[in-house]
């Protein structure tokens, strides 16, 4: 397995405005955790009493997405599935009443789909409103999502392939989609869609074309009720994967492993991986271990009827936010009773993005 060296973001700056910075930087993606898991949450809850007809929800997988958001630039594409809203939340992409829009299924208010897909299925546009391209190297770009799983593997390989053709070709017309092929395309993927024959596909293609393509795993143990055991040879996807590391000459894929609840390592192993993907052109497969899933796979199921009251406790103890928090307090970064407020403010702020949702559905009917 590839190793990586572990990237301390301790404080060790001398100047104060860099020490705030930090800070600011830290607690800003703590409070995006927090209002990530609200809406989760509270989207649970907006099924369940019948205002919206189904959801799929992100909680457990904030933290490596706050780490993801870091590393992915201006011109970078996503290619992703439906449980990477705190993503698109930390990147400016959605605001938490338009998430809410989209799972009442608002063909006025959502403007990801018009109502018309999932929830959780986002996408940035191509042109404005005169029909004209947009400059693709100065925003975030994601391409709409697809509810198949495993599907957003395919589209994420052409998206990596058009930036190698750019950095090969020179084309003159392309300044408005390309910077020289420096872009890289991150496609996100559950743990038990890496069991689709397109997974296999992409990775192996990925490694021949010698694209930059930036393959995360979000691994929670479980393919809904199936544990990873029973669906992934050696219960790892990593290390099935192993026969694809990339060798001397460049050949083959970057691989890499790292907590899901550890934050320092997760913002250190997607900034020097998505550095690596950009300059080298060479593929790599993030896989992030040890996620959870505190509410289950849906809402059209309870994970208690699968899960040991081991695991359910273990999960409980290691959920990615919580162990966020305590790091925050045991590195000084924040008090106990910042975290406290962030936390109340986080569940008024989800509250209030819901019912002005709810509100412009109603008028919108």
């Amino acid at each position: 397995m590839t190793a990586i060296d572990s990237l301390s973001l301790e404080v060790t700056h001398t100047e104060k405005n860099n020490e705030n910075s930090f800070r600011q930087d830290v607690l800003n993606d703590y409070w995006i955790c927090l209002i990530s898991r609200e809406a989760s949450l509270l989207g649970r809850k907006e099924v369940l009493n019948g205002k919206a007809k189904f959801g799929i929800l992100g909680d457990g997988k904030e933290l490596p997405q706050v780490a993801m958001a870091r590393a992915f630039k201006k011109g970078d594409w996503r290619s992703g599935y439906y449980r990477d809203q705190t993503f698109m939340f930390a990147r400016g992409l959605s605001s938490v009443e338009e998430y809410f829009s989209q799972l009442y299924a608002d063909t006025e208010n959502d403007p990801f789909s018009g109502g018309r897909q999932m929830n959780s299925h986002f996408a940035t546009p191509m042109m404005d409103e005169n029909g004209d391209w947009l400059d693709q190297t100065k925003i975030f770009n994601v391409s709409s999502d697809i509810s198949c799983t495993a599907g957003q593997m395919a589209r994420g390989l052409g998206l990596a392939m058009a930036s190698k053709k750019y950095r090969k070709l020179h084309i003159p017309s392309g300044k408005k989609f390309s910077d020289n092929g420096n872009e890289v395309s991150f496609v996100t993927i559950g743990d038990s869609s890496t069991s689709e024959g397109v997974f296999w596909e992409t990775m192996n293609a990925a490694a021949i074309m010698k694209v930059p393509l930036l393959v995360a795993v979000w691994d929670d143990g479980y393919g809904i009720s199936v544990p990873v055991e029973m669906q992934t040879v050696k219960g790892s996807i990593s290390k099935a994967l192993e026969g694809f590391l990339v060798d001397e000459n460049g050949n083959g894929i970057m691989i890499f492993t790292v907590k899901g609840w550890d934050y320092p390592e997760l913002c250190a192993v997607f900034e020097k991986v998505t550095l690596k993907v950009r300059e080298l052109h060479i593929p790599a497969l993030i896989h992030v271990q040890e996620l959870t899933q505190p509410q289950g796979h849906s809402t059209s199921g309870s994970h208690e009827r699968y899960k040991s009251p081991e695991r359910l406790q273990w999960e409980k103890e290691n959920d990615c936010i919580k162990r966020m928090a305590e790091w925050i307090v045991e590195n000084k970064i924040g008090t106990i009773e910042e975290v406290t407020t962030l936390q109340a403010n986080a569940i008024e702020f989800a509250k209030n993005a819901k019912e002005n949702a709810w509100k412009k559905y109603q008028q919108s009917v």
